[in-house]
């Protein structure tokens, strides 16, 4: 007897049915093996996203962040005029509310823009700090001009 079907159910022959009228009950929907393959393919993306994520995830995000680096590398010339502006501009709008007011700008707001300052007078040399700094940590720069 199979394990999927339930006990035969015996009645009496009707008309048109051979012997003694017993005929197997239907079998129910759904085998052990389907529910099994379900299970196995569920448990597997499981594991899937459990395990190999926290593996390929860090590379990925590596590597998005290699691409924004690189894109950034090549907008620092004018990104770096955007940011000179920008804090020139600021400095101009300072100077100008201060007057305007006849008060003097906040210790912290005279702070933060000479640290602004600093930040973008670092970035506006880089190419000059470049090379230095490049050799200083033993970093090889390929030159990509000699094709």
């Amino acid at each position: 007897m199979d394990v999927t079907h339930s006990s035969p159910t015996c009645t009496l022959p009707s008309n048109g049915e051979p012997g003694c009228g017993c005929k197997p009950a239907k079998p129910t929907k759904g085998s052990g093996a389907a529910k099994a393959a379900v299970i196995a393919a569920g448990t597997a993306a499981a594991c899937a996203a459990c395990c190999v994520l926290p593996f390929t995830l860090p590379a990925i995000v590596l590597a998005n962040i290699g691409g924004i680096l690189t894109l950034l590398d090549h907008a620092h010339g004018w990104a770096t005029w955007l940011a000179i502006s920008a804090v020139a501009a600021a400095w101009v709008w300072i100077g100008y509310q201060s007057i305007r007011a006849r008060v003097r700008p906040a210790t912290s707001t005279l702070t933060l823009m000479g640290l602004a300052t600093i930040v973008i007078m670092l970035a506006a040399s880089w190419p000059l700090l470049k090379p230095t700094l490049f050799h200083t940590l033993g970093i090889v720069q390929k030159n990509l001009d000699k094709r």
